[in-house]
């Protein structure tokens, strides 16, 4: 007798395969048989008729680093589909630190994301997996270890190069934490700090560890080809392999260049260079309001930025104007949480909040940051939706989310998050079956088998006899997204089931109370 039977679903096993109808017979936590009609019983059986049976998502891109220690339930990502997530990317994760450091990186990380506030005690990875194995959790995680975090943790968070002693200790930190990767976030200070040769070293230790070395480029606007060039240049004389996130055009002058960015890409491949990347499905992107802010504000943490924004002068004003009319503009900039200081603003866009004020954009992007004391997010509608449709349509480019774990309750979440938080996975197969992107196996192959082999997964991201039974099970027809960016905290359309290590955890979109999930290091996925 199995523990659990899928039977008469369409399996979607992962690997670009043809569909075919089959049950799918699992067994302490794994696949035991994939066959067209299984005859043996089972304690529970699913009925899969007319649904599609794939492997469970795997968001490659996210910052849910603190949902496995969150005292609510974080669910977003399950009513997605997801059973696994990346967390600590674009370098912004909550470790490494020291006693005498945590302070100051809880501060610079809670500051850079947009979630429920939460305390952070844990100074190592190994802490984290203790403390959050021990909580327990619906879906698998593992972590990438942030630049910012390392750098600040040794080194502050000053805008000048590591002394030969400071970045030996960065080497010696990061050959002790680092687990599948590591991260940078080249626009995010003080990640934005370092220079090539910092990096050229922290990616050889990157590459003995055969880890991945994920990168929030430089710049996704103007110059978005020298970005990415500096980074491939990275990845060819370290060896690693070069993971550039939500790859994007993110400035009008450059909409309709996207194939000129994977022509890019595919000729570093044909040179040797490892290089894979993700994408959000979304043509705008969300981060904080502080990105609008020049790197060498941010020069000594967030209390000196906060005293350069209380009294500009006139080269950060230009600065600032600068970046969001590379962005769009301000009536292209969304205010979407103010984590309460300013709730009447959600929702609205910088040039609206202007008029209200009777002030120009960059005086009111001043005034948001004083008032807000520099904790508010945006969303940035500053690409085009032919680029992002031209990249989704690659096989070869995973689908991630660049997003965090929500809880649907609006007593905890309690302002607009970005859509991408609530329908990414739903909205990458919307967008394939609508717009005839690519079949659905190839859409659902960029969701787990890509993604799986990307980050060396040999137990996850297929359905096959032996592997670890993570599984979706989605409604073809009808999957999609429900919210939008005026109301995003939605669940969406089309997921029934999802079951993580052979239980359980979502039925017809209601969480069953099991958690089977874990954090997971390198050699356990």
């Amino acid at each position: 007798m199995y523990d659990l039977i899928i039977r008469n679903g369409m399996v979607v096993d992962g690997t670009r395969a043809p569909a075919y109808q089959a049950d799918v017979c699992i067994q302490n936590g794994r696949i035991a048989e994939i066959t067209a009609q299984c005859g043996a019983e089972a304690k529970e059986v699913i009925d899969a008729a007319g649904k599609v049976v794939s492997p469970g998502f795997i968001d490659i891109h996210t910052h849910s680093d603190l949902a496995p220690l969150s005292p609510f339930d974080p669910e977003s990502k399950t009513n997605q589909g997801v059973t696994f997530e990346l967390t600590g990317n674009c370098g912004i994760s909550p470790l490494p630190s020291t006693p005498e450091t945590r302070a100051a990186i809880t501060e610079y990380y809670l500051s850079n994301l947009q979630y429920p506030p939460m305390d952070i005690t844990v100074n190592t990875l190994d802490e984290y997996i203790r403390q959050a194995n021990a909580h327990r959790n619906i879906a698998n995680y593992g972590m990438l270890i942030g630049h910012s975090a390392l750098r600040g943790c040794v080194m502050g968070f000053d805008n000048r190069p590591p002394t030969p002693e400071e970045l030996s200790a960065m080497e010696k930190r990061l050959d002790e934490e680092l687990s599948i990767g590591m991260s940078l976030g080249l626009i995010y200070p003080p990640s934005a700090f370092a220079e090539t040769g910092e990096l050229d070293a922290l990616a050889r230790i990157v590459r003995k560890h055969n880890g991945f070395l994920a990168v929030h480029i430089r710049n996704e606007g103007p110059r978005v080809f020298e970005s990415v060039e500096e980074m491939l240049g990275v990845a060819e004389r370290s060896g690693v392999h070069l993971q550039i996130s939500h790859l994007k055009i993110m400035t009008k002058s450059l909409w309709g260049h996207s194939q000129r960015l994977l022509d890019m890409i595919d000729a570093a491949r044909e040179r040797g260079i490892h290089v894979t990347c993700d994408q959000y499905p979304f043509f705008a992107s969300s981060t904080g309001m502080t990105a609008l802010v020049p790197k060498w504000a941010h020069a000594g943490g967030l209390h000196p930025m906060l005293a350069r924004i209380d009294k500009p002068e006139q080269k950060l004003r230009d600065d600032i104007a600068c970046e969001m009319e590379s962005r769009g503009g301000a009536d292209r900039v969304m205010i979407s949480s103010t984590h309460g200081a300013e709730p009447a603003w959600e929702g609205k866009m910088v040039s609206d909040i202007a008029v209200q004020l009777g002030q120009d954009p960059v005086d009111t992007v001043l005034t948001i940051l004083q008032r807000c004391h520099a904790n508010v997010h945006c969303n940035y509608f500053s690409q085009s939706e032919a680029d992002m449709e031209n990249i989704l349509s690659r096989t070869d480019i995973a689908v991630a989310s660049d997003g965090y774990n929500y809880s649907y309750d609006r007593s905890i979440t309690v302002d607009t998050p970005h859509p991408r938080n609530f329908s990414t996975f739903p909205h990458a197969l919307e967008l394939a079956r609508e717009k005839k992107l690519m079949p659905m196996e190839n859409i659902v192959y960029k969701m787990t088998g890509l993604p799986a082999s990307m980050m060396g997964m040999n137990e996850r991201g297929i359905l096959a006899v032996g592997k670890v039974a993570d599984v979706t099970i989605f409604d073809w027809a009808r999957v999609g997204q429900a919210g939008d960016y005026q109301n995003s905290v939605q669940r969406p359309h089309g997921i029934e089931y999802v079951i993580v290590s052979g239980e359980k955890v979502l039925d017809h979109g209601k969480l069953t109370g099991a958690r089977p999930g874990t954090i997971l290091r390198h050699n356990q996925c």
